[in-house]
């Protein structure tokens, strides 16, 4: 394209309501839907039809627009939980049931209203999902969309090999510059997630890092995301531990 696109998306309505007041009949709209992909691939396009709020809409128009879509050879269909509210165990049913009637690529799209984001990915990943939308801090539309840390973090703690092409040491480093590049404090809905839960205070927490190591309150080593892990003594909070536990625990357990 003269454009230098290589791709075009092609997003779908599936909701009678919004389809009744455009004026335009399922049989119309699935007829120009069938054009639109035609004249992108005529164009060498790589082509990806979605449909909006997938998983509140009507199942049965949703899925024909994704077999007709697939049928005409796309490469690639996506779905957006575009209120936030599914729960994971409907994203494993309609995923799955998608996965079993089409042959291309599968993308979903999770806003975190609730906090499900990350869940959902997982859930959609292990029914068939090929893609997952994701952003640095999870900043998207709205409440945002899964958080790539805490997403490649969960996938590493499932099965490190899901992850070896990814360099999650370079995590924080990416986070931090975004943080500071759009000029806010960490996300609050972040502030627990794997890449930055390594600031210890808690008196309980300390007392049991010392005796028995960091495993007991960290998913993965800090040098894994590429952070470093901070031990707060001295506080109403931390209890006993004192500066010589402390330098003792550093030598045996690096980040």
């Amino acid at each position: 394209m003269a454009c230098g696109a290589d791709g075009v998306n092609i997003l779908c309505l599936a909701d009678p309501d919004r389809l009744a007041g455009i004026h335009v009949t399922r049989e119309e709209y699935l007829s120009e839907l069938e054009r639109n992909i035609g004249t992108a691939r005529a164009n060498g396009l790589e082509v990806r039809v979605g449909v909006e709020d997938f998983f509140g809409q009507p199942v049965e128009l949703s899925r024909e627009i994704h077999e007709r879509a697939d049928s005409l050879g796309v490469r690639r269909i996506a779905v957006a939980d575009t209120l936030g509210k599914t729960m994971s165990w409907e994203v494993s049913q309609r995923i799955e049931d998608l996965r079993g009637r089409i042959s291309a690529d599968i993308e979903v799209h999770f806003h975190n209203d609730l906090g499900h984001s990350v869940g959902n990915a997982l859930a959609a990943l292990q029914a068939g999902a090929n893609w997952v939308s994701t952003t640095l801090l999870g900043i998207g539309e709205r409440t945002g969309i899964t958080p790539l840390s805490s997403l490649l973090i969960n996938l590493h703690l499932l099965d490190p090999r899901a992850t070896a092409r990814y360099g999650l040491s370079l995590l924080t480093e990416a986070e931090t510059f975004i943080s500071r590049t759009c000029g806010i404090d960490m996300p609050p809905h972040l502030m627990t997630n794997p890449v930055n839960g390594f600031a210890h205070k808690a008196g309980i927490h300390l007392n049991a890092m010392m005796k028995f190591g960091p495993q007991k309150y960290e998913p993965v080593s800090p040098g894994v995301v590429g952070n470093r892990r901070m031990l707060v003594i001295n506080t109403l909070l931390s209890g006993r531990t004192t500066p010589a536990e402390v330098e003792e625990f550093n030598k045996r357990y690096s980040c």
